[in-house]
């Protein structure tokens, strides 16, 4: 079973440290060192390569969309405002909050039964229902919204239990959207009643949890909308922090799907290459931080980079990997195959770039 402490042990080895470290809240230089460091280069070294461990898919939750789509239908604007899509995107979705690395977006275009002439007289029924066709094009921006900082009930519902999670409301799709709502987690409901909730976090990284994508402040009490329970008909009183950035996620795809590279955090998850790259990195930055010894760091940087083309590799080699290119002199023909997107993390073969060296 892979830790944090085996890797660093591994990695103090590999430069030639004689010390080994039982735990990151050690004190000790090679601890103080691996514990500042771990994390951030953990999900850097995940963004780097379309790590097949890493790679989650998940539907993303609406922030808003252009009016006169079924999301919106409420009237249009004469000019372009805020609580509508970037132009000339349709929707604006949340950005996953253990997201890392955007891939790709799947196209809802369920194409349903197979029908016609079985090829088989075993055939009774049809194949399964399946997506069909290239990535939509996406992109990453930000937006401001007012986030949920508290949650306090007012109405504790029936029928709840400990974990459930909690979408509040939100306004009809004849009125323009107010934004992402804030999903609460029930941290306490004796006899089904909730009495306590906690705010889901929404931006990653902070300390105090900041819900929902609101357009503007809400008025309370805030209605249960949907629940991943049975239970019903929870209020809430809301308390709203300041209106800041987050990330979000731009499209012209209804009801979208994303492909992404995820914060993975247990290491036995995580693939035996990412692994030896990994410690190859905390290696490389912890010999440069005790011993500034430039050569010895950026050799462990060359080595880690020889990994994560290998796992590229290994990406293309254990999915459907499409290489075809459409040539400049059909393109310019206003004619581009779809399998120019390809179905895989590499669209268009942007891997990213490999470990800087000192």
């Amino acid at each position: 079973m892979a830790t944090i402490v085996d890797l660093v042990n591994r990695a103090l080895i590999e430069t030639g440290f004689q010390k080994q470290i039982s735990s990151l809240a050690q004190d000790s230089p090679e601890a103080q060192v691996a514990s500042t460091i771990y994390a951030n280069l953990r999900d850097e070294l995940l963004r780097i390569a379309p790590w097949n461990c890493a790679t989650n898919t998940a539907p993303l939750p609406l922030i808003t969309a252009s009016p006169g789509t079924p999301e919106n239908q409420s009237p249009g604007t004469n000019t372009w405002q805020k609580g509508q899509p970037s132009p000339p995107w349709t929707y604006e979705y949340q950005y996953p909050v253990d997201c890392l690395r955007p891939l790709y977006v799947v196209p809802q275009f369920q194409t349903g039964f197979m029908s016609g002439i079985p090829i088989t007289t075993a055939v009774t029924g049809g194949m399964a229902a399946f997506w069909n066709g290239p990535p939509v094009r996406f992109k990453v921006g930000i937006d401001q919204f007012f986030p949920v900082t508290a949650a306090v009930i007012m109405t504790g519902g029936t029928g709840h239990v400990v974990g459930d999670l909690i979408t509040l409301a939100i306004g009809p799709i004849t009125s323009p959207p107010i934004g992402a709502p804030a999903v609460l987690q029930v941290t306490g409901a004796p006899g089904g009643v909730i009495t306590t909730v906690a705010v889901v976090n929404q931006i990653q990284g902070e300390s105090t949890p900041l819900g929902g994508s609101y357009f503007a402040v809400q008025p309370n009490p805030v209605a249960q909308g949907s629940t991943t329970g049975t239970g019903t008909g929870a209020t809430f009183n809301l308390t709203f922090g300041a209106k800041g950035d987050q990330r979000v996620i731009l499209a012209n795809q209804e009801s979208a799907i994303m492909c992404y590279i995820r914060q993975v955090l247990d290491w036995n998850v995580m693939d035996p290459m990412f692994l030896d790259a990994y410690m190859l990195l905390l290696s490389s930055r912890i010999v440069m931080a005790l011993r500034g010894d430039a050569g010895l760091a950026n050799s462990q940087l060359q080595k880690a980079n020889s990994i994560v083309i290998e796992a590229r590799k290994a990406d293309g080699n254990e999915g459907l990997t499409i290489n075809n290119v459409t040539p400049d002199w059909i393109r310019i023909r206003g004619i581009d195959y779809p399998t120019d997107l390809g179905w895989t993390p590499n669209i268009q073969f942007d891997w990213g770039d490999t470990l800087t060296l000192y």
